[in-house]
C-alpha cells in the first residue's frame, strides 16, 4: 500500500471538507452530485493551493510563470462508482501552452496534460489591452475617439525563429466605427509583457507567413 499517496488523498479531503463545512463529504446520504458542480470561492482557493503544492505539479511548473485560467469539477465513472474530479487549467507563459491538471478528489491522484491553442481568459485580454494602451508608439490610436480596441485572440507564429511561435501572443485591432475595418493590428506578447508588433499586416495569400514579432530596426 502506498501510504504516502493515501496521506495525500486524505489531506485533500480534509482540507476541502473543512473549507466547505462538510458540503463535499456529507455524513448523510443524498443524490449523486450532477456534472459540472461549481466550487465556492473558498473551496476553489483551497483546491488550487493544495494542487500547486503537490510534488509532481511543482516539478512540472518549477520556475515557470503561470496563471490560473479556470477551475471546475465534474463527476466521472469508475469501477467503484461515480467519483468527483476537480480540474485546474493553468497558462504556462514559458512554454506557451496551457496545462490541464485533474485531481481525483477521493484518492488525490493527479493527471496532467498540455494543451495548445487555449483561448485567453478575460484577465489575459485585459492585461493585453493595458499593455497596448500604455505603449507610447500607439498613443494616437488610443486617444482617437473614433477607434475601439477589440480582440485578444491567441495566435501562434508560423515563423520558427519568431518568439510568438512559442510564447503567448495575442492579436488586437483598433477598429473603425461601424466595424468598417481595422485602422491598425497590434500583437502583444504576454510572456514578455510588451507590444511585439505595432503594425501587424499578416502574410500575403500564398506567400511566406508574416512574423508576429517586429524585426530589429523596424
Amino acid at each position: 500500500m502506498n501510504f504516502g499517496k493515501a496521506r495525500t488523498a486524505r489531506s485533500l479531503q480534509v482540507l476541502l471538507a473543512v473549507v466547505a463545512l462538510g458540503a463535499l463529504f456529507p455524513t448523510v446520504a443524498r443524490p449523486a452530485v450532477p456534472p459540472a458542480v461549481a466550487f465556492t470561492e473558498s473551496e476553489r482557493a483551497a483546491l488550487v493551493s493544495w494542487t500547486m503544492a503537490q510534488p509532481e505539479v511543482r516539478a512540472a511548473v518549477a520556475r515557470h510563470r503561470t496563471r490560473l485560467l479556470r477551475v471546475w469539477s465534474d463527476v466521472v465513472k469508475a469501477e467503484a462508482g461515480p467519483g468527483k474530479r476537480a480540474t485546474i487549467l493553468l497558462r504556462d507563459y514559458d512554454t506557451g501552452l496551457a496545462r490541464e491538471i485533474s485531481v481525483d478528489v477521493a484518492s488525490g491522484r493527479i493527471t496532467m496534460r498540455e494543451l495548445p491553442g487555449v483561448a485567453p481568459s478575460e484577465e489575459e485580454i485585459e492585461e493585453g489591452m493595458a499593455i497596448v494602451r500604455q505603449d507610447p508608439a500607439l498613443i494616437r490610436f488610443v486617444e482617437n475617439p473614433g477607434l475601439t480596441l477589440i480582440g485578444g485572440f491567441h495566435n501562434r507564429s508560423a515563423v520558427r525563429d519568431d518568439p510568438c511561435a512559442v510564447e503567448v501572443c495575442l492579436e488586437f485591432a483598433f477598429m473603425r466605427p461601424n466595424y468598417e475595418g481595422p485602422a491598425r493590428y497590434v500583437i502583444v506578447n504576454l510572456t514578455r509583457r510588451v507590444v511585439a508588433h505595432h503594425d501587424f499586416r499578416g502574410g500575403r495569400p500564398g506567400g511566406a507567413p508574416a512574423r508576429m514579432t517586429e524585426t530589429a530596426g523596424r
